[in-house]
């Protein structure tokens, strides 16, 4: 198996990374929060409903916090391992040359 089979399936695994930390993203990005402008069918809800959209706020909060941190940890990850194979591909021209 050559260098550049393996560093194909790096690259490949780079891209899934990147790929995953796009749709981590969209998905933080979908995050539903409940604000004023939307709490208007809520209107008339005892005070324990306004509890319960405060605590989902909270959640809503803690994963869109949870979710950029994944992401960017994806990002960050995806191009460490793509310089990987290149350090792969760069130490394969070196073999070939001496």
């Amino acid at each position: 198996m050559s260098y550049e089979t393996r560093t194909h399936s790096i690259d490949a695994f780079a891209e899934t990374m990147t790929g995953s930390a796009t749709g981590v993203q969209g998905v933080r990005q979908r995050t539903p929060r409940f604000e004023g402008w939307n709490l208007a069918p809520l209107a008339g809800v005892p005070v324990v409903g306004l509890m319960f959209t405060d605590r989902f706020n909270t959640i809503a909060d803690t994963w869109n916090d949870s979710a950029g941190i994944l992401s960017d940890v994806l990002h960050k990850d995806a191009g460490r391992v793509t310089l990987s194979a290149h350090h792969y591909r760069q130490a394969e021209l070196a073999s070939r040359t001496k």
